[in-house]
């Protein structure tokens, strides 16, 4: 039940803010789209990046990075895009705390006992970086899993 709620939550803040996939970000510039190779066309539209594709081909297939990183080498710099996803779970944990009550004569009693609670944790994770070398993707890194 609680992983319903959830979802439904997540869903609700993703109609909010306005979803952002491959086939929303052609529908707002199509002029720019059609300027790309025709390879490169579908490989967007899948929301998948290639060696040699420039920012604006990649912010099309992927959507605005979460990091930008700047990377230097002895070969020169580069500009690194970081794109992350969230996964949560849940654990169980005994937790022993304090609790008043009534008895029957009314009377606020105290006493202790263990309970069980659900802790949700939210892990923030790096599933992709794409590396820029002179304007075009020089490096594509994915979490292989």
């Amino acid at each position: 039940m609680k992983a319903i709620i959830y979802y439904v939550l997540v869903l609700l803040c993703v109609a909010a803010v306005g979803c952002s996939s491959p086939a929303s970000r052609i529908k707002r510039n199509p002029e720019l789209f059609a300027s790309f190779p025709v390879e490169a066309q579908g490989l967007i539209e899948q929301g998948q990046v290639d060696i040699g594709f420039t920012p604006e081909m990649t912010r099309m297939a992927l959507g605005e990075p979460n990091r930008v990183y700047q990377r230097r080498t002895g070969d020169g710099s580069m500009e690194v895009w970081s794109y992350t996803s969230r996964r949560v779970t849940t654990d169980r944990q005994r937790v022993t705390a304090d609790f008043s009550y009534r008895d029957s004569d009314g009377r606020v009693r105290r006493t202790s006992d263990t309970v069980w609670v659900d802790v949700d944790r939210e892990l923030e994770y790096e599933r992709m970086r794409v590396e820029f070398t002179d304007g075009n993707v020089s490096a594509i890194e994915t979490l292989d899993r």
